[in-house]
């Protein structure tokens, strides 16, 4: 016989890696077995089958006979043995799963790769069309006053529609304008809280005055940032 096989790493977890008769025994059946159909005596010994005896396997891997039928036993999840009065088929059950040929793995990494093709072109899709949409690390960033949790404040933002959304992309560039100093906007779990994207755009002098009578008035600057 010619030719190679593969062996898989994953072999090593295998429940009779461990039995040296048994592990002898099923290596050799996946050496033994056809790797493609063909004709015997009239029958076909399809891919992954090969006509054998208990002699003929006891001789083959230098056990004995009983060894051989102790080991078939213990295989019985890895392969089929059917019997008749000429002659014996052993099949290894899993063998395209061990021994893929190169039409198999690319048929295979074919239709992976039209898989991913099709996840990439749908992921695409969707960004081309949410591109109006303003993301909340877009947010996050242009509002430019990151104090508070970000991982509260996504898990916020994620909860508002689509339409708020659209509302807070016009909103927040103006807002910002108004009150270009970041430390005396609204902290953003306010200003999401609130739904401050409906609220008017005060003028940056009424926010200067409000906000200096206030500084005035209130022992505490915490709460002067906070309404602002």
């Amino acid at each position: 016989m010619e030719g190679w096989i593969k062996l898989h790493r994953g072999l090593l977890e295998w429940e009779w890696y461990d039995e040296p008769n048994v592990f002898r025994l099923f290596l050799h059946c996946i050496l033994k077995a056809n790797h493609s159909d063909k004709s015997w005596r009239g029958s076909v010994i399809k891919r992954g089958e090969f006509v054998t005896s208990l002699q003929n396997l006891s001789n083959e891997t230098k056990l004995s006979v009983q060894q051989v039928r102790t080991c078939l036993k213990k295989l019985t999840n890895e392969l089929t043995i059917k019997s008749t009065s000429q002659h014996t088929v052993i099949q290894v059950v899993k063998y395209n799963e061990y021994q893929d040929d190169n039409k198999q793995s690319n048929k295979r990494v074919t239709n992976e790769q039209q898989t991913n093709n099709k996840q990439i072109t749908t992921t695409k899709n969707d960004k081309n069309n949410n591109n109006s949409i303003l993301s909340f690390d877009d947010f996050w960033n242009l509002y430019d006053f990151k104090v508070g949790s970000k991982t509260k404040l996504e898990k916020k933002y994620a909860s508002i529609s689509e339409q708020d959304r659209q509302k807070i992309k016009n909103h927040v560039p103006m807002y910002i304008a108004s009150q270009p100093k970041k430390q005396f906007r609204k902290r953003p779990a306010t200003y999401l809280n609130n739904e401050s994207w409906n609220d008017e755009i005060v003028g940056q002098e009424k926010v200067e005055q409000d906000k200096k009578w206030l500084e005035r008035n209130s022992k505490d600057v915490g709460t002067v940032r906070d309404i602002f």
